[in-house]
Protein backbone atom coordinates (compact mmCIF):
# COMPACT_ATOMS: atom_id res chain seq x y z
CA UNK A 1 0.00 0.00 0.00
CA UNK A 2 1.41 3.54 -0.86
CA UNK A 3 1.44 6.38 1.33
CA UNK A 4 -0.69 9.03 -0.56
CA UNK A 5 1.24 12.00 0.89
CA UNK A 6 4.48 10.14 -0.44
CA UNK A 7 2.66 10.42 -4.19
CA UNK A 8 1.85 13.76 -3.74
CA UNK A 9 5.18 14.92 -2.85
CA UNK A 10 6.10 13.17 -5.37
CA UNK A 11 4.69 14.99 -7.75
CA UNK A 12 5.71 18.18 -6.48
CA UNK A 13 9.07 17.59 -6.41
CA UNK A 14 8.65 16.93 -10.34
CA UNK A 15 6.51 20.00 -10.76
CA UNK A 16 9.72 21.89 -9.64
CA UNK A 17 12.22 19.74 -11.45
CA UNK A 18 10.15 20.87 -14.03
CA UNK A 19 10.08 24.57 -13.87
CA UNK A 20 13.42 24.82 -12.61
CA UNK A 21 14.56 22.93 -15.76
CA UNK A 22 12.32 25.58 -18.17
CA UNK A 23 13.67 28.44 -16.31
CA UNK A 24 17.15 27.64 -16.63
CA UNK A 25 17.33 26.08 -19.67
CA UNK A 26 13.88 26.93 -21.83
CA UNK A 27 12.76 30.23 -20.93
CA UNK A 28 15.92 32.21 -21.46
CA UNK A 29 15.86 30.55 -25.26
CA UNK A 30 12.37 31.47 -25.68
CA UNK A 31 13.28 34.92 -24.37
CA UNK A 32 16.11 35.34 -26.77
CA UNK A 33 14.41 35.61 -29.51
CA UNK A 34 12.11 38.67 -28.15
CA UNK A 35 13.54 42.00 -28.51
CA UNK A 36 11.98 45.44 -28.45
CA UNK A 37 13.54 47.90 -31.36
CA UNK A 38 13.79 51.79 -30.95
CA UNK A 39 15.94 54.57 -31.83
CA UNK A 40 18.47 53.70 -34.05
CA UNK A 41 18.19 50.32 -34.02
CA UNK A 42 19.14 49.77 -30.31
CA UNK A 43 17.50 46.41 -28.84
CA UNK A 44 15.81 45.72 -25.57
CA UNK A 45 16.67 42.04 -25.14
CA UNK A 46 14.30 39.84 -22.52
CA UNK A 47 16.49 37.19 -21.72
CA UNK A 48 18.11 38.93 -18.82
CA UNK A 49 15.14 38.63 -17.68
CA UNK A 50 14.89 35.16 -17.16
CA UNK A 51 18.61 35.26 -16.30
CA UNK A 52 18.00 37.42 -13.22
CA UNK A 53 15.33 35.52 -12.31
CA UNK A 54 16.88 32.49 -12.96
CA UNK A 55 20.13 33.55 -10.58
CA UNK A 56 17.40 35.26 -7.63
CA UNK A 57 15.84 31.75 -7.36
CA UNK A 58 18.57 28.90 -7.91
CA UNK A 59 21.55 30.81 -6.73
CA UNK A 60 24.15 31.39 -9.13
CA UNK A 61 24.38 28.69 -10.59
CA UNK A 62 21.54 29.14 -12.23
CA UNK A 63 21.98 32.08 -13.09
CA UNK A 64 25.58 30.89 -14.79
CA UNK A 65 23.28 28.07 -16.23
CA UNK A 66 20.17 30.75 -17.84
CA UNK A 67 23.34 33.03 -18.71
CA UNK A 68 24.31 30.59 -21.28
CA UNK A 69 21.41 29.33 -22.32
CA UNK A 70 20.33 32.39 -22.97
CA UNK A 71 22.97 34.28 -24.87
CA UNK A 72 23.30 31.05 -27.06
CA UNK A 73 20.85 31.63 -30.26
CA UNK A 74 22.72 35.58 -29.64
CA UNK A 75 25.65 34.45 -29.95
CA UNK A 76 25.62 31.97 -32.84
CA UNK A 77 23.52 34.18 -34.79
CA UNK A 78 26.58 36.71 -34.58
CA UNK A 79 29.32 34.99 -34.61
CA UNK A 80 30.16 36.53 -30.87
CA UNK A 81 31.25 33.55 -28.48
CA UNK A 82 31.95 36.15 -26.31
CA UNK A 83 28.18 36.67 -25.57
CA UNK A 84 28.27 33.61 -23.76
CA UNK A 85 30.87 34.38 -21.22
CA UNK A 86 29.34 37.96 -20.47
CA UNK A 87 26.00 36.75 -19.69
CA UNK A 88 26.97 33.72 -17.70
CA UNK A 89 29.35 35.87 -15.61
CA UNK A 90 25.97 38.53 -15.45
CA UNK A 91 24.11 35.33 -14.26
CA UNK A 92 26.73 33.92 -11.85
CA UNK A 93 27.38 37.42 -10.61
CA UNK A 94 23.68 38.25 -9.65
CA UNK A 95 23.17 35.24 -8.18
CA UNK A 96 26.40 35.41 -5.81
CA UNK A 97 25.20 39.32 -4.80
CA UNK A 98 21.88 38.45 -4.16
CA UNK A 99 23.01 35.59 -1.57
CA UNK A 100 25.12 38.65 -0.10
CA UNK A 101 22.55 41.32 -0.05
CA UNK A 102 19.37 40.07 -0.57
CA UNK A 103 18.20 42.94 -2.70
CA UNK A 104 16.83 42.53 -6.51
CA UNK A 105 18.67 46.06 -8.15
CA UNK A 106 22.01 46.29 -6.31
CA UNK A 107 22.81 42.94 -7.46
CA UNK A 108 21.82 42.87 -10.88
CA UNK A 109 23.91 46.57 -11.17
CA UNK A 110 27.24 44.99 -9.23
CA UNK A 111 26.38 42.12 -11.59
CA UNK A 112 26.42 44.27 -14.70
CA UNK A 113 29.63 45.58 -12.69
CA UNK A 114 31.72 43.13 -12.89
CA UNK A 115 30.39 42.10 -16.74
CA UNK A 116 31.03 45.21 -17.95
CA UNK A 117 35.04 45.11 -18.32
CA UNK A 118 34.96 41.76 -20.29
CA UNK A 119 32.05 43.32 -22.79
CA UNK A 120 34.29 46.18 -23.12
CA UNK A 121 37.67 44.37 -23.76
CA UNK A 122 36.00 41.57 -25.81
CA UNK A 123 34.16 43.77 -28.22
CA UNK A 124 36.77 46.09 -28.92
CA UNK A 125 40.02 43.74 -29.10
CA UNK A 126 37.57 40.18 -29.87
CA UNK A 127 35.13 41.85 -32.09
CA UNK A 128 36.78 44.59 -33.22
CA UNK A 129 33.31 47.22 -32.36
CA UNK A 130 34.52 50.99 -32.33
CA UNK A 131 35.01 52.95 -28.83
CA UNK A 132 31.70 54.66 -28.85
CA UNK A 133 29.28 52.04 -30.50
CA UNK A 134 30.66 49.79 -27.31
CA UNK A 135 29.86 53.12 -25.33
CA UNK A 136 26.18 53.07 -26.20
CA UNK A 137 25.63 49.55 -25.98
CA UNK A 138 26.92 49.62 -22.61
CA UNK A 139 24.60 52.54 -21.51
CA UNK A 140 21.67 50.55 -23.56
CA UNK A 141 22.43 47.39 -21.59
CA UNK A 142 22.44 49.24 -18.20
CA UNK A 143 19.33 50.34 -18.78
CA UNK A 144 17.55 47.57 -20.10
CA UNK A 145 19.56 45.58 -17.08
CA UNK A 146 17.90 48.06 -14.57
CA UNK A 147 14.57 48.15 -16.19
CA UNK A 148 14.19 44.19 -15.46
CA UNK A 149 15.59 44.62 -12.10
CA UNK A 150 12.94 47.04 -10.87
CA UNK A 151 10.63 44.96 -12.71
CA UNK A 152 11.40 41.39 -11.18
CA UNK A 153 11.72 43.61 -7.61
CA UNK A 154 7.73 44.33 -7.77
CA UNK A 155 6.83 41.19 -9.15
CA UNK A 156 9.00 38.60 -7.35
CA UNK A 157 6.97 37.72 -4.13
CA UNK A 158 4.39 35.79 -6.24
CA UNK A 159 7.22 34.34 -8.71
CA UNK A 160 8.78 32.71 -5.71
CA UNK A 161 5.52 31.40 -4.54
CA UNK A 162 4.93 29.25 -7.52
CA UNK A 163 8.26 28.16 -8.14
CA UNK A 164 9.08 27.66 -4.36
Amino acid sequence: MTNPSVTINAIKSYRRIALAFSLLVLLPCVLSLINITFAQSWRIHFFPAAIFLAAITFGPVGGLAAGITGSLYSAILLGNPYLLVGNALLGLMTGVFFRKTGKIVPSVLLAFACQLPWLVVTDFYGVGLPAVFIAKLALVLFLGNLLWALLLHLAIGPVKKYLC
